[in-house]
């Protein structure tokens, strides 16, 4: 049989029935033994082949179910995801007549919407740089400081939103001082002196004196000009040189989108860097972002509006760390963002964030509208052609799977065809395998009672959708096709679908959704439902790749059929024992015989 495949670059067969060869020679009877022995072995192998071709059925056939489970699950999982949800039917045409407002809408929504004023929510942000000049008494914005040494003028520029440590590098750079920044448990301490003698007047003597210089020609100052309440520091300042050298730990809460406050503890030790702690809060998920750069420090929360605690709140905080860096209140309170409002068909509504749904709609605001801007109008048009493609497609989905079905219990077994035997396999090339094998694995499911009830729940779950109601798939123009050879396919009726739409633009959504207010699931679950089952009874019969052999019935019987064929085996060896035993001695005799005839004839 195996000549109905066109080979004409057939291959020598390597395969041996035998498991010894060459045991005899067969000097004595001038015999081939080892071609007298392949034959009988081929003729009493012939039971253990038929097991093995019966195993290849058994596996093909597993396979075949696993492959329409695949597609069964594939088909379930993808109308749900395509055609299942609100949003997959949102198509509507949205337009508003404000670049400050911006709007989505689901499929439900309905009517016009008029927002006459709006407020933007803003997320709390408190940024802190620790001791600066001003804290000294610097109250202009930028300055320059002039003074003469030896007779030579020099300038220092200079801001009052520079730190404690910039101003220290400012004057160390130029050699004439020498100044130390220093944090102790009141705040931050700056401790400047002169190295030489330098003249300072007017506005610039009163810089010296801010610095606690009282003499413009004097060669030291007092030093210690504290500043309460307030740390110098940088991103690299550590936690001891903060004067907490025993570490410790505070809690941080913040606003998130739902109104409500997220909370998390941070613990850090005397070694961690502002810089560390920072990272810790980016990292904990609290929802806020964290900032260390340039010597400043930044907390902002990442969801708008505010709560009875603010947007940021820090408590638990025994060091008062925050509140030294000049980032929290004594309460602990770090920042507070502002709930957003508007009005929209003359009711006013809040939110912590500048997002709304109402009626149907997404609003988002994005700037302020005064009572006495011009409205924001919100309408929306539902788009036909779109819905229409979208049954389209559901219609051609449900279509694949259906021929897919068919066509595996309709597809005629070809019984010239049989699995190849080991021996067969190594008369041809892969490519000639192949294609015997796809020969012989058509008709696998032939008329299969497992898959022609699939077929048939199918066709009742859309048969049955929406009996008792209003909502038939007829109404949208599905129907199942009236030519037998389709055997179950869907058609739809475009005119009748988009007259329904502009009828009932919620139609469709109902239908393939479901209707929440009488309680009635839509197709797509109804037809989940479906396939989930059938999944679940051609598992019964095939498995799955994680199932134990003896958990379904292909693979007992595979079970079984490996159990005989190994016996087969165990046999096999015990008759080519016998045969080589037979054939010894029978060379042997004929040997003997030889001996005694050679004695005659001398």
């Amino acid at each position: 049989m195996v000549n109905n495949i066109n080979n004409s670059n057939t291959s020598t067969s390597s395969y041996s029935y035998l498991q010894y060869k060459n045991k005899i020679t067969g000097l004595a009877s001038g015999m081939d033994i080892d071609s007298l022995m392949e034959k009988l072995m081929k003729a009493e192998s012939a039971q253990m082949e038929k097991l093995q071709q019966q195993k290849q059925k058994y596996e093909w056939k597993r396979d075949a179910y696993r492959e329409v489970n695949t597609s069964l699950s594939a088909f379930e999982k993808g109308i749900f995801d395509n055609y299942g949800l609100s949003k997959n039917w949102a198509a509507k045409n949205v337009t508003s007549t404000s670049t400050a407002i911006s709007a989505t809408a689901n499929s439900n929504a309905a009517g016009n919407l008029t927002i006459t004023e709006a407020t933007v929510a803003t997320a709390g942000q408190k940024v802190s740089s620790g001791a600066t000049l001003a804290d000294l008494g610097f109250s202009a914005t930028n300055g320059t400081f002039t003074y003469k040494i030896d007779g030579q003028e020099k300038s220092i520029a200079y801001s009052k939103t520079d730190t404690f440590d910039s101003l220290a590098k400012k004057l160390n750079a130029t050699g004439d001082f020498e100044v130390t920044v220093t944090n102790g448990s009141n705040g931050a301490s700056i401790n400047t002196k002169l190295v030489k003698d330098i003249e300072a007047t007017g506005n610039n003597a009163t810089f010296l004196n801010k610095l606690g210089l009282t003499d413009g020609k004097a060669t030291t100052g007092p030093g210690n000009q504290l500043v309460s309440g307030k740390l110098a520091f940088t991103e690299s300042t550590t936690m001891s040189e903060l004067g907490l050298t025993d570490g410790g730990e505070f809690t941080i809460k913040a606003i998130n989108e739902q109104g409500k406050y997220t909370e998390k503890t941070i613990k850090y030790s005397a070694t961690d860097k502002i810089s560390d702690v920072m990272s810790r809060i980016n990292g904990s998920g609290v929802g806020v972002t964290a900032l260390a750069a340039n010597g400043k420090l930044s907390l902002s929360a990442n969801s708008t509006g505010t709560g009875a605690e603010g947007s940021i709140k820090i408590s638990a905080d025994g060091n008062k760390l925050f509140e030294k860096l000049g980032l929290a209140d004594a309460t602990g309170k770090v920042a507070e963002g502002t709930n957003g409002s508007m009005v929209v068909n003359g009711v006013k509504m809040e939110s912590t964030s500048n997002k709304y749904n109402v009626s149907g709609y997404t609003i988002n605001v994005t700037n302020n509208i005064s009572a006495t801007d011009a409205s924001a109008k919100i309408t929306s048009t539902t788009e036909t052609k779109t819905i229409v493609d979208k049954v389209k497609e559901f219609v051609s989905t449900y279509n694949g799977l259906i021929e897919d079905l068919n066509k595996r219990v309709s597809q005629k077994k070809n019984l010239s065809y049989q699995p190849l035997t080991d021996a067969q396999k190594a008369e041809l090339k892969d490519d000639e395998i192949k294609k015997w094998e796809d020969k012989a694995k058509e008709g696998l499911l032939k008329s299969d009672a497992t898959l022609n009830k699939v077929l048939s729940d199918m066709r009742s779950t859309l048969s049955n959708y929406g009996s008792g109601s209003e909502d038939m798939l007829a109404k949208i123009g599905i129907t199942t096709s009236k030519r037998w050879t389709d055997n179950g396919k869907l058609e739809l009726d475009e005119d009748k679908l988009t007259k329904a739409l502009e009828e009932d633009p919620n139609i469709v959504s109902r239908i393939f959704v479901g209707d929440k207010e009488n309680n009635r699931e839509g197709i797509v679950a109804s037809l989940r439902t479906t396939a989930q089952n059938a999944v679940k009874d051609i598992e019964k019969t095939a498995g799955k790749a994680s199932s134990a052999e003896d958990s379904y019935t292909l693979g007992k019987n595979l079970k079984d059929v490996n159990t005989k064929i190994d016996d087969w085996k165990d046999r096999l060896k015990s008759i080519e024992e016998r045969y080589w035993k037979q054939f010894a001695a029978m060379e042997s005799a004929i040997q003997k015989a030889n001996s005694q005839s050679s004695i005659f004839m001398q």
